[in-house]
């Protein structure tokens, strides 16, 4: 026998409405998520996570490095963070730019850093000992501004590697050279290629301007686990042990003062100074009463008097009440 199409449907109907394959078909759905191979996604969000600290702390030693430097108010703070192809980062650049190609000891890659022009020519500006005016407009670098700027791009690469020493990331940051035209840097590496782009916001006096890192995934790729945020939350709470410990074995080795007092009366100046050898003081304390321990001159324990072999020994009993005994 066959079944018509209006039959079949009458049959789906009827199972679907028992629960026996719509509950089955909701159970197996899978989730779905759009993924797009050209731009695939390298850094996860735990490691984004980890930048943003590790640059918010170099955004904070760069504040104090630039204002030193400059001797004037300078801000820097973090703007942005995003993962993208090389070529997008490349033809962002103007032209013409101020590119360090900075190389990071035996790492496979380097780390480009792009100094915006409206921030960096009134830095130069500022080094030479000018009042670090705007700029007229976006110039090419002379000579001795590309060997200044070279030295900026240093100086700033070595804040960024104290930084990440705190992450135990020991690596020495060198710039190799520094280039202006961007056809250059388009060459450096493939086009599809994933960087981490870092876009840092600064305030130098009325300008503002930006500097770019372009962390590409090859460099960063070895050394990733450190650069979690779970690392920089684990350091804080090994660096407050280790200072605890620190604080603990310090205080381990101070010598601190412990005097006994058995008991105290009080005299007339005429008898203490009539006192002679073999003269016997009345204490208030009863023969069988505890003796008073005191710590750094303040009473803490009250103790048992007696003999350890030949030598007077104090056995602690119970803690002194608050304000009991006079200060030493």
């Amino acid at each position: 026998m066959a079944l018509t199409q209006k039959d079949i449907d009458e049959l789906i109907s009827s199972v679907m409405r028992k629960g026996g394959i719509g509950t089955s078909s909701q159970v197996s759905r899978s989730r779905l998520r759009v993924y797009d191979f050209k731009r695939p996604d390298k850094f996860s969000k735990d490691h984004m996570r980890g930048v943003q600290l590790l640059f918010d702390n170099f955004s904070r030693q760069l504040t104090s490095y630039f204002s030193a430097l400059f001797r004037m108010a300078i801000h820097a703070e973090v703007d942005s963070i995003d993962q993208v192809t090389f070529q997008d980062f490349a033809k962002e650049l103007p032209s013409p730019c101020s590119v360090a190609i900075v190389g990071w000891d035996e790492l496979p890659s380097n780390m480009l850093t792009n100094m915006s022009l409206q921030i960096l020519l009134p830095m130069l500006d500022r080094m030479c000992g000018g009042e670090g005016s705007p700029a007229g407009g976006s110039r090419a670098l002379t000579e001795i501004e590309l060997a200044m700027s070279r030295r900026l791009a240093q100086g700033m690469s070595d804040i960024l590697s104290a930084t990440m020493k705190e992450l135990n990331i020991h690596h020495k940051l060198t710039v190799v050279t520094l280039e202006t035209n961007p056809l250059f840097i388009q060459q450096a590496m493939a086009p599809n290629d994933m960087v981490l782009s870092v876009n840092v916001s600064v305030k130098f006096g009325s300008q503002t301007g930006f500097l770019e890192f372009c962390l590409p995934y090859v460099l960063l790729e070895p050394i990733l686990p450190a650069l979690s945020a779970n690392r920089w939350f684990s350091r804080g709470i090994e660096q407050a042990r280790s200072e605890s410990d620190l604080v603990a074995s310090a205080l381990e080795t101070i010598d601190v003062p412990i005097s006994c007092r058995l008991g105290s009366t009080v005299l007339p100046l005429e008898d203490i100074l009539s006192m002679e050898e073999g003269d016997v003081l009345e204490l208030n304390a009863p023969k069988d009463g505890y003796a008073t321990l005191y710590l750094f001159g303040r009473p803490k324990f009250k103790a048992k008097i007696g003999l350890v072999g030949n030598r007077l020994a104090a056995k602690i009993v119970v803690l002194a009440e608050e304000g009991e005994g006079d200060p030493v």
